[in-house]
């Protein structure tokens, strides 16, 4: 799905087209495909089976711990937790292209809607942690 913004300038009308559902399926594609990755690969577990407790997470930074807590993705997974990561820091490097205001933040978030059951929660988790001077 791509999202349009119609504005008018001298009665010609623009269309700018939004691409964030292709990064919506990058990140997709990216965890499934580590989801699928043998498990030999993968670092053996030390901690819990599953939520940000677990020391077999990696690393994480405290913008990540924050995000995490305020999406509410604290208690998932770690291949979760990880796409959570990577899909809220590509809502910041969208409003860094496209540009930050309430239009363009209504546009991305009603996007995140499709994978999302709380897109609106979500981007200002995502905005607090990771781009906080987009904060309106």
């Amino acid at each position: 799905m791509t999202w349009y913004r119609s504005t008018t300038i001298t009665g010609d009308t623009l269309f700018t087209a939004t691409r964030t559902l292709a990064t919506l399926l990058a990140i997709g594609t990216t965890a499934a495909l580590t989801a699928l990755a043998p498990s030999a690969l993968a670092a053996p577990s030390t901690g819990s089976a599953g939520g940000s407790s677990s020391s077999g997470c990696g690393p994480r930074s405290s913008a990540d711990y924050r995000f995490l807590r305020d999406s509410y993705y604290d208690e998932e997974s770690c291949d979760i937790q990880d796409a959570a990561i990577r899909l809220g820091q590509a809502g910041c490097r969208w409003l860094d292209t496209y540009g930050n205001s309430v239009d363009n933040q209504i546009i991305l978030a009603e996007d995140l809607g499709d994978a999302l059951e709380y897109p609106y929660t979500f981007l200002d988790a995502s905005i607090d942690a990771y781009c906080p001077h987009y904060q309106l």
